[in-house]
């Protein structure tokens, strides 16, 4: 075949490769996914309850919380109320919330009327289900003189207006109990002229709330919602003077992080690309490569990125911090085939091919296999971070061997002047040749010998608390929310299980019994010197109970109206019993679809997750729990309620996962080494591959000597610098003892990558510093020890 066909079938597969990819995530819908959780995998305790979490945490992690403060009420109320005119239409929220409707409490005070017979708090539960099993009129008598006292106690507040209806004031009793005396009240938060309002410090606090739509991120971009927030406040800050302005939730949180970290990692790569263009201009002395190689890098992000959304749909922002190896990788093998075809001395593009060949080839499948091997880990993150880089790594090296042949050799004048640049390789390889075997033998004993402490010292954990600082402001606004509200929601929670919903229900109540025996334990303890070990909970079943219970509820009731207890109570309210309607022999139920007032619908929404692939869902949280409370104690025994403690589930699935990447690397290396040995010997390959290993355990000694602690991200830069780092090996290999080109090449990868991700170890975003610091250190090493590896 002639070169000028040869050329042609190269663009041609080259084109055809890419264009198949194109059309292959094109197909997809474009989708990023911001959230960790939901690419985790699910633990063994935790497989069946899985997609119920996830939908809990995607709900509760989109809700927030500014509070509007001023000295005097009505500037907070008037600033709450501009806010709220500001984005109360605004499509980026699902819903806003500042007013309180007047006629709320009657709503709840006639809504727990009409269930009177059916819902009732535990203390005339208890009375009720007394009353039936011991015979006797004492716990139904109890029932009746709550009544008395609602009538004609001295500070009452009961609506007498359903007497006859309801001579019990069972309704009253049902609405003090859900309200006047519920947890949800214990907080600062009162009904002000519309509004719910707090004193603090002499402060008066407004109270706005929304919820972000499921489909905004909570990741920081132009014109996010949360920024157009930000600059309303802003606004009312300059207009309103000593406006005081405190937001909690999540979403503020996420936006924060993320954009400082987009802020800090911009002008960190602007630097890095600076350096990298001076440094390929110096060495080159001519734009060709860099276009050429800025091509190459763009054209394997988007085919890694268009292969890795047709296969899974969406990709993490993890990945493409992972993903930046195929920067590195792609300027890697770009130098390679650019050093020869500037200061090489073959005379055509397929020369040059064929004399990188073998060295790119070895490159490109070891750093595969590594890869390869964290495909099998059964965690979508890094299965995602694997393929991104699979297709990425493979774009690229096609690029080098099907279309870089093909670019005009530069004539030999050219190249005579641009020699320079070798001097420095030059220098290098004479300092390592000075080195007797002997020496190099001795010197890396030692250094083993010194690494061997630092990794003794090493424990693979990863903790994302060390790994996120809250900003001074975020603190004071959360620490002043939980004040006002204390509520003391648990981070540790539970998640009930059933096949249907008053299943759900009954699974939940039995939960309760025995959240209720702590807490009877608790109250007996008051006046002790023992500290509470739960103050309460909150759970769906508390307000809408099984079927089962209201039956057994209304039951009650119906024998309390068939008691003496009945007519001695209406002789004390002077009512007639002809006049007085008993209850109806089949009740109003209350069941999950039932029109619940917005105050009560909030509080459930957060609580009843529902039907999940056929089995429904809910969440019971407990509330001011000590320090020593166990949730999973209180799940022992019970199959369908599953304990959920999610920082420390993602702290072990991060772990072990660091462990099994190491492995499944490890693994992949053996099957390497087995290879070069069938290249090269046994020596040879023990040559090749020592370095990169040995990089792997000097960063891990570095960070143990340093006392920073070996997590997910630290073993992410370990594994990059393995993929990295054994092509520098394999290329002074492949060049031969004095062959300066091949020199220089190494030099400029080591030094691109250096530059590119050793500048991220100087982010103040900790995943982002650990994770470049660790690479940082390991393509240093691998650098250094490369050259030992020559013929």
């Amino acid at each position: 075949m002639r070169p000028a066909s040869k050329k042609l079938v190269s663009v041609i597969i080259w084109a055809a490769i890419h264009v198949a990819l194109i059309s292959l995530g094109l197909l997809q819908p474009w989708k990023v996914e911001s959230d960790l959780y939901s690419v985790l995998p699910d633990s063994s305790e935790f497989k069946n309850v899985s997609e119920a979490e996830k939908a809990l945490s995607a709900r509760s992690m989109r809700n927030f919380t500014v509070l509007v403060g001023h000295r005097d009420f009505a500037v907070a109320k008037s600033a709450a109320e501009a806010l709220e005119a500001s984005f109360a239409s605004d499509s980026a929220f699902a819903e806003t919330r500042l007013y309180v409707d007047d006629s709320a409490m009657q709503r709840m005070s006639d809504f727990f009327f009409e269930y009177r017979n059916v819902l009732q708090g535990k203390p005339v539960r208890d009375l009720l289900k007394a009353g039936l099993k011991a015979g006797d009129s004492s716990a139904f008598s109890a029932i009746a003189d709550m009544a008395r006292q609602k009538v004609y106690g001295a500070f009452t507040i009961a609506d007498l207006s359903h007497l006859e209806d309801d001579p019990f004031l069972l309704g009253a009793e049902s609405f003090d109990y859900f309200t006047l005396h519920s947890q949800l009240m214990g907080g600062r938060f009162t009904l002000r002229d519309g509004v719910l309002a707090a004193e603090d410090s002499s402060v008066s606090y407004v109270m706005w709330s929304a919820a972000l739509s499921p489909t905004v991120s909570t990741m920081a971009s132009d014109g996010h919602v949360l920024a157009r927030l930000d600059r309303v406040l802003d606004s009312l800050c300059l207009v309103h003077v000593g406006l005081r302005i405190e937001k909690s939730g999540v979403p503020f949180h996420s936006y924060e992080s993320s954009r400082n970290a987009q802020s800090e990692v911009a002008w960190i790569s602007g630097v890095s690309i600076v350096l990298i263009l001076l440094l390929l201009l110096w060495a080159f002395r001519t734009p060709v490569p860099i276009v050429c190689t800025l091509v190459a890098i763009g054209v394997a992000i988007c085919a890694a990125l268009l292969g890795t959304w047709a296969l899974f749909g969406s990709i993490h922002v993890f990945t493409f911090v992972f993903g930046t190896s195929v920067i590195g990788v792609s300027i890697d093998y770009a130098i390679h085939f650019f050093t020869d075809w500037k200061h090489g001395t073959s005379k055509k593009g397929l020369d040059i091919r064929r004399h990188i060949f073998k060295g790119l080839l070895l490159g490109f499948m070891t750093t595969e296999l590594s890869y390869i091997a964290l495909t099998f880990a059964d965690f979508p993150l890094l299965r995602q971070m694997a393929v991104f880089s699979i297709v990425g790594l493979a774009s690229s090296f096609a690029t080098i061997l099907l279309l870089f042949p093909n670019l005009p050799i530069p004539q030999g004048d050219a190249r005579a002047k641009s020699m320079a640049p070798t001097r420095i390789p030059a220098f290098i390889l004479d300092i390592y040749d000075r080195f007797a075997p002997r020496t190099v033998v001795v010197a890396g004993i030692v250094l083993l010998l010194a690494l061997v402490p630092g990794v003794l010292k090493q424990n693979i954990h990863t903790d994302m608390r060390a790994l996120y600082a809250m900003s001074e402001n975020l603190k004071r606004s959360e620490a002043l929310n939980a004040r006002l509200n204390n509520l003391g929601i648990s981070a540790n929670y539970f998640i009930v299980e059933g096949s249907s919903e008053q299943e759900l229900l009954q699974n939940e109540e039995s939960l309760v019994r025995r959240l209720d025996s702590v807490l009877d334990l608790t109250h007996d303890s008051v006046s002790s010197s023992v500290k509470p070990v739960l103050g309460g909970y909150l759970a769906t079943s508390a307000y809408i109970p099984s079927l089962k219970v209201q039956e057994e509820t209304f039951e009650g009731i119906r024998r309390l109206y068939a008691s003496p207890v009945f007519g001695e109570l209406l002789r004390d309210l002077n009512l007639s019993s002809d006049s007085v309607r008993v209850p109806d022999a089949s009740p109003h139920y209350l069941t999950p679809q039932s029109e619940i007032p917005a105050s009560f619908r909030s509080i459930l929404s957060m609580l009843w997750i529902g039907e999940v692939n056929g089995k429904f869902f809910s969440a019971v949280f407990p509330l001011h729990v000590a320090a020593d409370f166990a949730v999973s104690q209180f799940a022992e025994g019970m199959p369908f309620v599953y304990a959920v403690n999610k920082m420390d589930n993602v702290n072990a699935t991060l772990t072990d996962l660091s462990r099994v990447a190491l492995l499944l690397v490890a693994l992949a290396y053996l099957v390497v080494f087995v290879v070069l040995v069938l290249v090269y010997g046994f020596v040879q390959a023990l040559k090749v591959i020592r370095a990169p290993v040995i990089s792997c355990f000097f960063i891990a000694a570095v960070f143990g000597y340093c006392g920073i602690p070996f997590n997910f991200f630290a073993i992410v830069g370990v594994i990059l610098t393995l993929g990295i780092g054994i092509d520098y090996a394999l290329f002074f290999k492949e060049g031969g003892a004095r062959n300066l080109t091949t020199a220089l090449a190494v030099m400029l990868s080591a030094m691109t990558t250096l530059i590119s991700f050793g500048s991220l170890s100087f982010s103040s975003f900790v995943p982002v510093a650990t994770f470049g610091f660790s690479v940082l250190l390991g393509i240093l090493c691998c650098f250094a020890l490369s050259p030992f590896s020559r013929r």
